[in-house]
């Protein structure tokens, strides 16, 4: 009895600790994002974004609105391709049309490719902003046939084999689309002028070159190379070459 107490007493007092430990951070991080504030009202935008990318650089709880504001500060900055960053940033977490409409015009007029509103934007877009509606769907789809299995096996009924087989096949895909939001990555060129290579390798064939601002979907990573599609063609690039969007 005695050590269930002193158990609970432990736990609450490492629960204590921790909250105590979190407070100066969390008051830390409140000042900062006052002072950015402060200064992004002020119009002083370089001041401004070394304070917001302080935070994000510092916590993993932060007001995704930083991106928003960093994507402001480097527009007025005339740095398209730091504005275009964080817009993919804030809009990868958060399904807002106005971000997608506003990233599509800016990648537009400035000639960026690899942001067309294909059908794989529009589908990675809707599924984020319906995601939790298309889950709950499908898991009571699949509660639904595997309850009715179970009571054919209680009842002693018979199952075909190719039900089974399609049931199996259906937990795969939604393993999959549950998780595709979260395993798709892009990346944005940040360098004026970067060669594509065949291999991940610095003494590997040089197969092109990209100019800065284009959007890329990420195949693989190894290392510091990130293989990528570009033009039909399955290459690599330098990780101090590109900005990653996940």
């Amino acid at each position: 009895m005695k050590q269930t107490y002193f158990l609970k007493f432990l736990k609450k007092l490492f629960l204590l600790t921790i909250f105590l430990i979190q407070i100066p951070d969390s008051q830390a991080q409140r000042k900062l994002y006052l002072s950015a504030d402060s200064l992004f009202k002020q119009r002083k935008f370089d001041e401004a974004s070394d304070l917001y990318e302080k935070i994000l650089n510092s916590s993993s709880n932060f007001n995704p609105k930083i991106y928003l504001k960093l994507a402001n500060i480097y527009e007025n900055k005339g740095d398209f391709v730091k504005e275009l960053y964080y817009l993919n940033l804030y809009s990868f977490r958060f399904a807002d049309e106005r971000v997608f409409e506003k990233i599509y015009t800016i990648a537009t007029e400035n000639g960026y490719k690899g942001y067309e509103k294909n059908d794989l934007n529009y589908f990675l877009y809707y599924f984020r902003q319906y995601s939790i509606y298309i889950w709950i769907g499908f898991l009571l789809v699949g509660v639904y046939v595997f309850a009715v299995f179970i009571i054919k096996r209680i009842n002693n009924q018979f199952t075909p084999t190719h039900h089974k087989v399609i049931f199996l096949l259906y937990l795969i895909f939604l393993i999959v689309l549950i998780n595709l939001p979260n395993n798709y990555r892009t990346v944005i060129i940040k360098n004026e002028h970067v060669y594509l290579r065949d291999y991940p390798s610095a003494g590997s064939q040089i197969v092109g070159s990209i100019g800065e601002g284009h959007r890329l979907n990420v195949i693989n990573s190894e290392d510091i190379w990130y293989q990528v599609l570009w033009d039909g063609k399955f290459c690599y690039l330098k990780q101090s070459d590109i900005l990653l969007i996940h």
